[in-house]
């Protein structure tokens, strides 16, 4: 009797979507082919992407490596995309800095890093050189990094503003509230964790013995370099 009851059962079912497929059997059809065609230009644009990806990269190491790359670089990022125009500006300025126009090169990192359009990290990075190599290091060019923790900068970001807080605005207090963080953390590359260490050092002698802001290290800038 359970057999009668399953194999009518199973007919109900059959003939139920049978129904369906008569009823919808073109927009079922379409929806297929749209699946079919989304997933195949998916493909293709990835494809292309990564090709063009390529391309522009190979362009951009040919005009670094050309007579004039200055203006190979800036004829390059004409016709590229966000993150090859940001990457092109920085590598002009690099350019600019070997020739000692450190001006022209800062502005450039000012551009990236308020470029809302460049890829993030490139921002997050030219925030740092800007404040490496302009005359007046900011403390606002830097919230933004400091606020990512995630941000592969950061470290670099918390010891720049520890000496700009430190040695421009001579407050110490928040000068080693940048630096603390570095005590715990064992990933940190170790140069940058003693040099931490080093300008931490400094700063709790000025904030005990009230001593007049001198540069944290001997060679050290205003602003860390990025190694």
């Amino acid at each position: 009797m359970s057999d009668i009851f399953r194999e009518v059962d199973e007919a109900l079912q059959r003939e139920k979507m049978l129904k369906i497929w008569e009823e919808y059997r073109s927009t079922i059809i379409a929806a297929i082919a749209i699946l079919i065609l989304s997933t195949a230009l998916t493909t293709a644009y990835k494809s292309w992407d990564a090709s063009r990806d390529a391309n522009e990269t190979a362009r951009l190491m040919d005009a670094m490596q050309s007579e004039n790359p200055q203006a190979s670089i800036q004829q390059v990022i004409k016709d590229t995309r966000n993150g090859h125009e940001a990457l092109g500006r920085m590598s002009t300025a690099g350019l600019l800095l070997e020739e000692d126009k450190t001006a022209e090169a800062a502005e450039l990192y000012k551009q990236v890093a308020e470029d809302g359009s460049a890829p993030k990290d490139f921002r997050d990075l030219a925030r740092i050189l800007y404040n490496q190599h302009t005359p007046t290091p900011s403390l606002d060019m830097l919230k933004p990094l400091l606020a990512n923790e995630k941000s592969p900068w950061i470290w670099h970001a918390r010891l720049q503003a520890a000496t700009i807080a430190g040695q421009k605005n001579k407050d110490y207090a928040q000068a080693l509230a940048y630096l603390k963080p570095f005590e715990d953390v064992t990933t940190i590359p170790l140069s940058l964790k003693q040099r931490a260490q080093a300008v931490a050092h400094v700063y709790e002698l000025k904030q005990e013995d009230g001593l007049p802001t001198q540069t944290p290290a001997a060679g050290q800038t205003t602003s860390p370099k990025v190694e």
